[in-house]
């Protein structure tokens, strides 16, 4: 698998994009001004217990209560009272209108294990083929591990060596006595570890199995260069610093024809079908269509051959798109029972590429199938789009942070230049300004206004 990590940053914003055999599969989001909360563990104190919601809401220093499910403070969750102290980890981040999901299940990600320090619990990858390394791997950090801690058996582990792997769960190891630490010295509720840069979480899932990591950020080179030195030295990783002064990273991997095929519900087959993806609240529902697609000597095999095309699409998309929580697939209908079955089973072979768990369930009374995909944060359409004003949250126009981004590359395209007019929809008046101050550009940059342009357009030009 030839893949391939590009990291695009501007003023405002860091976007990752996953290329595997130079397809993009993959995309990931971070704002400058917004903290990733999935994954931070907190200081938090318990604020109410609500039995009738089956929850416990904690103070973790955000704008929003987070909640704590009673099932998990049962199982393992300390006692849990009004006002007392809580060490917690965001499971999932605070949402639209909802608050963090918090877990006392505390998980700590290393390259080849995943320590449970709050357990017992040992586990190991299901996509590994030795049954025996579970036992071996037990039996080898017994010495190491008097406190008993769980851990889960990554799939890198598969082919490690045993000094890496104790050298991983030692570390592990440090890293969850120093939170332990910090959650007695301070003060409640405050943030007691922050898992961030995202880049290295993704070069983590993947064990080092990247060929190429391209941006176009000197600061980031440099802490690649020595993230890759320490922790993976025996891998070949190339890391290259983009310097092509004819285009940008944003226009040489074609990343605005990627973001549009992420917003587009419309998602087209070769056989001349297509999907629609819609996101709502509480699930994602994605519509199975034969369009033009007539090839077969009946309508069931029609049916069959489209929805496994279809299914083949689903699997990218639930993960170029970030798509999370449950799923409802509503594919052409078919009466062969063993069809279904047979269409099932391509899709769970389909989608174990991804990291996220997936869990497929069988049709549903009303021919359909029903899936949910782990959710940390919101999908990738809600992060890079705000609700359209004109048509009151039936659709969605790009964020005023990813128009900004999109204009900060194509000004570095068009350099140099003595002047150029920004055209905008007066609405962005205050954004467009405080842009342009913050990428010091206010003497080579004319800002005009224009009310018939739609609020995430605009036009850039030369000045004569």
């Amino acid at each position: 698998m030839d893949r391939e990590l590009v990291i695009i940053s501007s003023h405002n914003l860091y976007m990752f994009i996953l290329f595997e055999n130079k397809e993009a599969v993959e995309l990931r989001v971070e704002y400058l001004e917004n903290i990733k909360q999935s994954g931070n563990i907190y200081k938090g104190k318990v604020k109410r217990i609500v039995p009738a919601m089956n929850a416990a809401f904690v103070d973790i220093g955000e704008d929003r209560e987070a909640f704590l499910p009673l099932k998990d403070i049962d199982k393992v969750c300390p006692s849990v009272e009004r006002g007392k102290s809580l060490v917690v980890q965001v499971k999932r981040s605070a949402i639209s209108t909802k608050g963090a999901k918090l877990t006392c299940k505390i998980t700590l990600p290393g390259k080849y294990l995943v320590l449970l320090p709050t357990t017992h619990q040992v586990s190991i990858s299901s996509k590994i083929e030795n049954r025996h390394l579970k036992e071996e791997i037990k039996e080898l950090l017994e010495p190491f591990n008097k406190e008993g801690y769980g851990f889960i058996i990554r799939t890198s582990a598969e082919h490690a060596s045993p000094e890496s792997i104790i050298d991983d769960f030692l570390s592990l190891k440090s890293l969850w006595k120093n939170i332990t630490e910090q959650a007695k010295k301070k003060k409640m509720p405050s943030l007691i570890y922050e898992d961030k840069d995202k880049v290295f979480s993704l070069i983590r899932d993947y064990a080092g199995d990247i060929k190429k990591i391209v941006t176009d950020d000197i600061y980031m080179y440099k802490a690649l260069k020595k993230h890759i030195k320490k922790h993976y030295p025996h891998k070949n990783i190339e890391i290259e610093l983009f310097k092509n002064k004819g285009t940008t990273l944003y226009s040489y991997y074609q990343v605005e024809r990627i973001i549009g095929k992420i917003l587009n519900p419309y998602v087209w087959l070769k056989s001349g079908g297509y999907l629609v993806i819609e996101e709502t609240e509480a699930l994602v529902t994605i519509d199975v269509n034969s369009g033009r697609h007539c090839k077969h000597k009946s309508l069931e095999d029609t049916a069959y051959h489209t929805n496994l095309e279809a299914a083949k699409e689903i699997a990218k998309h639930m993960r170029l798109r970030d798509l999370g929580g449950i799923i409802i697939i509503d594919f052409i209908d078919m009466k062969d029972e063993e069809r279904k079955k047979a269409l099932i089973d391509f899709l769970k072979n389909e989608v174990k590429k991804d990291k996220r768990p997936i869990k497929i369930k069988d049709f549903t009374a009303l021919g359909l199938l029903e899936l949910t995909r782990k959710k940390l944060e919101e999908s990738l359409i809600k992060q890079l789009s705000d609700i359209c004003s004109t048509c009151k949250g039936k659709g969605f126009v790009k964020s005023y942070q990813l128009l900004l981004f999109e204009i900060e590359k194509k000004l570095e395209e068009m350099k140099p230049f003595v002047k150029v007019k920004i055209i905008v929809n007066p609405s962005l008046k205050e954004q467009i300004t405080q842009f342009v101050k913050a990428i010091n550009m206010e003497e080579l940059v004319e800002i005009a206004y224009d009310n018939s342009l739609n609020i995430d357009k605009y036009i850039i030009e030369r000045v004569v």
